[in-house]
């Protein structure tokens, strides 16, 4: 038994439309303005499809439709600069991130799991190779790409008994029939690229946000399985939808006539539309609800005419849960006022490469016409070699009679003008231009002779490149915005973790870093990383783990070897900053004790040492002791003498004890002399100094003076 509360199970009906269902009048006038407005656009599209056309040719190195007699040069420019173009603009896949206002922190485990998800489907449902194949559209072909964001399904019957078995039932009465439904088997999410050459628009549209267009379209072609799968067509449709591409080669952008003279298989051809209901239904009550309709060749009404099921209508709250946006994503990289599909940068610059392609062939001719021409003297020469010289096969020695060099010359040639290949660079000059691209890009340096050139040339092109970036920027941005209401809409909200619920499509923000679409090379990506690491790494807001882990793999070592986490340090100690001036800092307390404590005070033994050895180099020798005094014997009340000494006073006479110093004898009465002091600084020689200073110098009728 299966239940039908299964998620896998598709309970919607089939979209397949009967031609013998009787269709409202206002849905039939409706769905012919439809079809006049996507013929109308068909009719526009193949007059710009014949200018498509020319660009891919040029590009491909195959711009001339004829062949002639004469030589003619194509100067393969548009391919080179595409390829430059294409790389300044998006070379890698970002990574897209997911906010969650106002409290993205406090979201929960499930917002990280819908973002690696969301980044994970966009890889495997084809972006790179979407992008690949959009930009060339949008630069040389075209001027205008867009993709399809879609999710699609496999399905079975399944069969679903509709009554309770747990309930009695009259045995009586035969059991009511099952009722089949469609279980879903298979699924996946697919961003492809739409041809230009397939693209649908109204005609009327004069916008370059398609979001505000009242529809979008494409016109494709599918196989009949393919098409008995989506479409639900069935086996008595086979005969009147079934037939070959229906483009003609006008439709085409591409021209091969091998391929074309192959029969192609057998297709079903229909143009897919999506519009908003509420420019076309009066009884609409959402701005966002998007309808869905394909018309099948064959067929006078749509196949599939409901809503789209990317989105749904939450029944508590009544908002619409899924994709908001069209699922065809279009993008251009310019404007041009009131026109849908601008010119593309090929055909923008289509008039200097023909300039180049003219002066090329102008070039090539005057080389094949201007051969060298030679003439010699029938007097001087032999007959014999003459007739070989006529003829163009002597390159050996030619025997002469006289000087050689008057005897054979070289007749002047019609030299190349000068201007002419000034023309090809000025060609080349505006053609940059006009591409947004310069010589620091296509990598010719010429007319750059110093960095600093080189320098106002990139800043130049990266303003300029900047703003198209930006525009590769949304157009990704969007791409995600529709895949990520189609994972709310049909992935399990239990997969993601607890909190999620689907109805946050519509409340989340989607982005990318800044030039993420640009891949660096690795010393540009090391050099970024060790900017950041030494500008964050001290704020303590930044885990520097990661980023010493990738600055490890671009230097080509093994993260897991050299980077090991850190060991605990213990708190480190302020840092004091202490000067000393003088002897006078050297005697206060706190300074000292500063010393003290960083261990940078001197012992006592050294103290002594430096004692001993100033009193044995700067004391004078003591002074004689007058006749009849006792020498002074140290003790505990000896003077200081090298401390008064460095105080700049004079020593001053121990005090006499009585034990040891009797009173002089008063016959003697010779006063005490102190020993001298020593001099102050500058006071031994007081007349030297320094030299007089020159205060200016004055010129006079006797010569320079100075003064």
């Amino acid at each position: 038994m299966i239940n039908s509360s299964d998620p896998t199970l598709d309970t919607s009906t089939p979209a397949s439309i009967s031609d013998k269902v009787t269709v409202d009048p206002e849905v039939k006038k409706r769905n012919k303005k439809f079809l006049s407005g996507i013929q109308t656009c068909k009719n526009q599209r193949r007059k710009l499809a014949t200018n498509w056309t020319f660009n891919i040719d040029m590009r491909r190195g195959k711009p001339f439709a004829s062949q002639t007699d004469e030589d003619r040069i194509s100067v393969n420019l548009d391919w080179s600069l595409t390829k430059a173009k294409q790389a300044a603009l998006f070379s890698q896949v970002p990574q897209v991130r997911i906010d969650h206002p106002p409290a993205t922190e406090d979201a929960g485990p499930w917002l990280r799991a819908f973002e690696q998800r969301l980044n994970d489907t966009l890889v495997t449902g084809g972006i790179e190779s979407a992008m690949d194949e959009c930009l060339p559209d949008c630069i040389n072909a075209a001027g205008i790409a867009a993709v399809l964001v879609s999710h699609e399904s496999i399905t079975e019957d399944v069969e679903i008994p509709t009554h309770d078995p747990t309930l009695p039932q009259d045995p009586n009465e035969p059991p009511p029939p099952p009722m089949t439904i469609p279980r879903v088997v298979d699924h996946r999410y697919l961003v492809s690229r739409i041809s230009p050459g397939d693209l649908l628009w109204p005609v009327s549209f004069t916008g370059s946000n398609f979001d505000n267009a009242p529809w979008v379209g494409r016109s494709g072609r599918m196989t009949w399985p393919e098409a008995v799968q989506k479409l639900k067509l069935t086996e008595a449709d086979k005969d009147t939808v079934l037939g070959g591409d229906d483009r003609n080669i006008l439709d085409r952008l591409t021209h091969d006539v091998d391929r074309d003279k192959q029969v192609a298989d057998e297709l079903v051809a229909f143009d897919e539309v999506f519009y908003k209901e509420y420019q076309f239904d009066p009884n609409a009550k959402s701005y966002q609800t998007i309808h869905h309709l394909i018309f099948v060749n064959g067929k006078d009404e749509p196949v599939v005419d409901e809503p789209w099921k990317g989105q749904t209508q939450d029944p508590t709250s009544g908002q619409l849960i899924g994709a908001l946006h069209y699922p065809i994503r279009y993008f251009t990289l310019t404007y041009i006022t009131d026109e849908t599909i601008p010119p593309s940068d090929s055909a923008i610059g289509r008039p200097q490469v023909n300039e180049l392609n003219k002066g090329r062939t102008q070039m090539i001719l005057q080389r094949e016409r201007s051969l060298p021409i030679r003439a010699f003297d029938i007097n001087r020469v032999d007959p014999a070699i003459q007739q070989s010289l006529m003829m163009g096969r002597w390159q050996a020695m030619i025997p002469v009679q006289g000087d050689a060099s008057k005897i054979i010359s070289e007749i002047s040639r019609a030299v190349m003008p000068a201007e002419n290949f000034t023309f090809d660079r000025i060609a080349k000059a505006d053609l940059n231009e006009a591409w947004q691209i310069g010589t620091n890009q296509t990598g010719d340096g010429a007319g750059i002779e110093t960095k600093a050139e080189a320098d106002v040339v990139q800043q130049n092109f990266q303003t300029r490149i900047g703003q198209e970036r930006g525009k590769i920027a949304k157009f990704v941005v969007s791409i995600a915005e529709v895949l990520g209401g189609l994972i709310c809409l049909f992935e399990p909200p239990d997969s993601f973790g607890e909190g999620f619920d689907p109805t946050v499509c519509r409340t989340l923000n989607y982005s990318i870093l800044a030039d993420s679409t640009v891949l660096l090379d690795s010393n540009q990506r090391l050099k970024r990383l060790i900017d950041f690491l030494n500008f964050s790494a001290k704020s303590g807001w930044v885990d520097v783990a990661p980023i010493l882990k990738e600055i490890a793999t671009l230097s080509g070592l093994d993260p897991s070897t050299v980077i090991r986490p850190p060991e605990p340090k213990p708190p480190a100690e302020p840092n004091i900053s202490l000067r000393l001036t003088g002897v006078e800092d050297m005697m206060n307390p706190l300074a000292l004790a500063f010393m003290i404590k960083s261990g940078q005070a001197p012992p006592p033994e050294m103290i002594d040492a430096a004692k001993k050895l100033i009193e044995q180099t700067v004391m004078p020798p003591p002074a004689p002791v007058p006749p009849g005094m006792p020498p002074i014997l140290p003790g505990p009340n000896a003077p200081n003498l090298v401390t008064e000494q460095l105080k700049g006073g004079v020593p001053s006479a121990p005090p006499m004890q009585q034990q040891q110093v009797p009173p002089p004898p008063a016959a003697q009465g010779a006063p005490i002399i102190p020993p001298p002091a020593p001099p102050q600084v500058g006071d031994a020689h007081p007349k030297w100094g320094v030299n007089d200073r020159i205060n200016h110098r004055t010129e006079g009728a006797g010569g320079n003076q100075i003064k």
